[in-house]
């Protein structure tokens, strides 16, 4: 699995060519800010983003409207409403600490738990058989599969792809 995801991070890391370490830190940072606001209240607004990443609100409102400019969701209030992790409905539900959210993809879905620190119950529809598939997702691993047999094709940037599976405790 730990060559996976350094295969993955090497691959995504091409969409941060010419970005400083600093920066790409920061953009990572950003990201869990908004995953971790988004979980709080549903909505995520300038200046608890400002709160999280420790910004000035001036500062924190430039940012946000980069944000948007790159597939956040927002409402009408300028809140943040998604990003990888949503109140909004989507196929990937995520019920975690006492919530039902929304993931925009199985794959976000299975890192969300290790952002937020929690464990989270994950039910999502297979698309080949339209059949349910649930998880339970600790920060450190998959503790139950259902059907046992589950497996993940991830599609790395590039157009390689990977498949992980069969999803284990292990």
């Amino acid at each position: 699995m730990t060559r996976l995801l350094d295969a993955a991070k090497k691959a995504w890391a091409s969409e941060y060519a010419g970005l400083s370490e600093a920066e790409i830190e920061q953009r990572v940072r950003g990201f869990g800010a908004m995953v971790i606001g988004i979980a709080e209240d549903g909505v995520l607004c300038v200046e608890r983003f400002a709160e999280l990443m420790g910004l000035e609100t001036a500062v924190a409102s430039k940012v946000f409207a980069g944000l948007f400019a790159a597939g956040m969701q927002k409402d009408e209030a300028g809140n943040i409403v998604g990003a990888a992790l949503t109140a909004r409905e989507t196929p990937h539900k995520i019920r975690v600490a006492g919530k039902e959210l929304y993931a925009w993809c199985s794959l976000d879905a299975l890192f969300i738990p290790g952002l937020l620190g929690e464990t989270a119950d994950i039910e999502s529809t297979c698309p080949s058989s339209g059949d349910a598939i649930r998880l339970t997702v600790s920060p450190e691993a998959v503790g139950r599969a259902e059907p046992s047999s589950t497996w993940l094709s991830v599609f790395l940037p590039g157009g390689s792809s990977r498949q992980l599976g069969p999803a284990s405790p292990t």
